[in-house]
């Protein structure tokens, strides 16, 4: 095996189809003279020395039923001087194999050669088609994380955006109508403007995690969004009444979260 250790892949698998390619030639060719003939045939026949004073002894020949003539093989025939036969036809050779078909252990291994074979080239095709859509798949893979980075590293900003395009929205909803209502759609706005920034609302999250993290994102104070949270949650569970100071503080947390976000940009 180290004598092959230096042949390239293509080499070898080419060197083993050629060996294959010609040992299925020698098996084809036992099957068509049968295996007793291989080893132990007459062999060619030795050439005369003088044509002139040669006689051979005529093989027999059979009328078959339907007027046609066959050349009858003796069983002695390696051991008298018969002559030469007539040349055989495709049909002949036919006959001839019809009649004396190869042995079991003859076909049987060709079977198994040829299904190896075919094997053999049906797995190098379906590992070519693998290794393609492999390659396929990675190469689009490489381009769906790159894009999905780049678009993680943009969110920021686009979420800073949104939040300043509807901050004037924002605070006349909190202005307007009931102190208690106007907290919670307030709050809300955050959602929104996390959606027209493009950033999508995770199926285990509750309304509060989206906002939370929409606000994160754009990297707002902590404080102000933490106390505006808490306003927001006692606005939308609890049951004593949400006044007109509950509504200035809102205002005043939703100004420093404004404010931090222009310090930041």
């Amino acid at each position: 095996m180290r004598a092959f250790g230096g042949w390239s892949a293509g080499l070898r698998a080419a060197v083993t189809v050629a060996a294959t390619s010609v040992f299925m030639v020698l098996v084809a060719w036992a099957t068509l003279i049968g295996p007793d003939q291989v080893f132990t045939g007459p062999g060619p026949r030795p050439a005369p020395l003088s044509t002139r004073t040669e006689s051979c002894i005529p093989l027999p020949v059979e009328t078959n039923a339907d007027g046609t003539t066959t050349v009858v093989f003796p069983d002695d025939l390696t051991e008298r001087d018969y002559c030469d036969p007539p040349p055989a036809s495709v049909a002949d050779y036919r006959k001839l194999i019809e009649k004396h078909p190869p042995p079991a252990w003859i076909r049987v291994l060709v079977t198994l050669v040829l299904g190896g074979l075919l094997l053999f080239f049906a797995a190098g095709a379906l590992w070519i088609v693998v290794a393609a859509a492999r390659a396929l798949l990675s190469r689009r893979g490489a381009e769906v994380r790159t894009a999905v980075g780049f678009s993680a590293l943009d969110e920021p900003s686009r979420v800073a955006d949104q939040m300043s395009r509807d901050a004037d929205a924002q605070e006349s909803v909190l202005r307007e109508g009931d102190p208690r209502n106007a907290i919670v759609a307030a709050w809300h706005r955050f959602e929104v403007q996390g959606e027209r920034a493009g950033v999508a609302r995770q199926p285990s999250e509750t309304s509060s995690e989206y906002a939370l993290r929409i606000l994160d994102l754009a990297s707002a104070d902590s404080g102000a969004v933490n106390h505006l949270a808490r306003l927001y949650r006692e606005a939308r569970f609890s049951t004593h009444p949400i006044t007109e100071e509950h509504r200035s503080a809102a205002l005043a947390a939703l100004d420093g979260i404004r404010r931090s976000l222009v310090v930041r940009s």
